[in-house]
């Protein structure tokens, strides 16, 4: 039997003696959290559904993470209605998500926000490309929080402005 040994198999069997497991790698989630956007430092609050079926099937992708800003893409495409525009439910959900993030991030692994109340005006028609939505607080309480969401196209313009509150409850540990 005559084996052809490549620069590029030997390295895939050289990966497969030395690579050593890394926290990043033993999360049950790290493929899907990584190609969503989401820093390590949230890996450990998101250990039992990872970001969500909704958000792997909207394909959104988080740009900046932090309780003072929170961004993410979403593509048109996938995510229209009958009239191939996009669909406000797909919005609302990009809204509501950033929201619960941004929510999860002022609780900071001690409580679980739940939310309260989401409206959305949608001010013009997402036709193609990508959309940005960028979600920044209005209150930020212990039992409660608050977050208005602008979601734009590819050009600046302002396709949607959303407002969600989130209750905070207390984990149990």
């Amino acid at each position: 039997m005559v084996v052809s040994l490549t620069p590029e198999s030997l390295v895939a069997m050289n990966d497969n003696f030395t690579t050593q497991p890394t926290q990043s790698s033993a999360h049950p989630f790290a493929e899907q959290l990584t190609r969503h956007g989401i820093p390590e430092s949230m890996w450990p609050y998101l250990t039992q559904n990872g970001v969500g079926e909704l958000v792997e099937k909207l394909q959104i992708v988080f740009t900046q993470f932090s309780t003072e800003r929170l961004t993410a893409t979403m593509p048109v495409a996938g995510n229209t209605q009958v009239y191939g525009i996009l669909h406000g439910g797909a919005s609302a959900a990009l809204a509501e998500t950033l929201g619960s993030m941004a929510a999860a991030l002022h609780g900071a692994g001690t409580s679980q926000p739940v939310g309260v109340d989401l409206n959305i005006t949608h001010h013009k028609a997402g036709r193609s490309g990508l959309v940005t939505a960028e979600c920044t607080p209005v209150h930020l309480g212990a039992r409660s929080t608050c977050h208005e969401i602008i979601i734009s196209n590819e050009a600046g313009q302002r396709l949607a402005t959303a407002r969600i509150t989130n209750m905070l409850l207390p984990l149990d540990r």
